[in-house]
């Protein structure tokens, strides 16, 4: 699930700490959701039309019985083919996503034909928050999840998080990962900073030293 690298990200000292992809499992996820959205639509657009049609059944038209049942197949006919479509793309959405941590923010890529890449510096995170919902636990586990990352832009009206991690195998040790990181640039004693991540930081000031202490012995020889 997760690749972990040193390669340069951005502009100036940021790195790549890992780069990760959402579990297979949060495909099956997404077409749950879709079918349950498609059936809810259904329903309501059904019983709607079945109401609303009723003078239809009292002038003589039809029975109640063919009533009830050409107006299913009628919509059935009419929604299903837009169900599939969006099965289908359901696959190369979930193919689009992937996530960095970088030393300095978190970078979402997802969009079918769009591609967006949303960034969010760790300095505007003021609070994230772990989700393990009822289906994630079924599919998946409890360490199968979301993280939901707000940021200080967010107003009061904004009810939405500023981004979604979704679909993570281990998503209690992404999370430690976060508070790490933001242990780090924030000094925050009171949060428990993850020990690999801390480390990956650590080594890279380190590095940076190095390399500039280097640069001026070759620069006077």
């Amino acid at each position: 699930m997760a690749r972990k690298t040193s390669n340069s990200f951005g502009v100036g000292r940021q790195k790549v700490l890992e780069t990760f992809l959402p579990d297979k499992k949060y495909r099956t996820i997404l077409i749950i959701q879709i079918s349950i959205a498609y059936f809810l639509i259904f329903l309501s657009t059904y019983l709607t039309a079945y109401f609303c049609a009723i003078a239809v059944v009292i002038e003589g038209f039809y029975t109640w019985y063919e009533f009830v049942w050409v107006m299913f197949y009628w919509l059935f006919g009419l929604t299903f083919p837009f169900y599939l479509i969006f099965v289908a793309l359901s696959f190369p959405y979930f193919k689009a996503l992937n996530y960095t941590f970088t030393t300095q923010e978190i970078v979402v890529n997802r969009g079918i034909i769009n591609k967006k890449t949303k960034i969010v510096p760790y300095r505007n995170i003021t609070n994230f928050v772990m989700k393990r919902g009822l289906i994630y636990r079924m599919i998946g586990g409890d360490n199968f999840g979301v993280i939901l990352v707000e940021t200080a832009g967010q107003g009061p009206q904004q009810a939405r998080p500023e981004q979604r991690i979704v679909g993570i195998i281990g998503v209690a040790e992404y999370t430690e990962k976060i508070r790490g990181i933001l242990s780090k640039i924030k000094g925050q004693a009171a949060v428990t900073a993850d020990t690999e991540t801390a480390s990956s930081l650590d080594e890279e000031e380190i590095l940076t030293q190095i390399l500039e202490t280097l640069k001026q012995i070759e620069t006077k020889l």
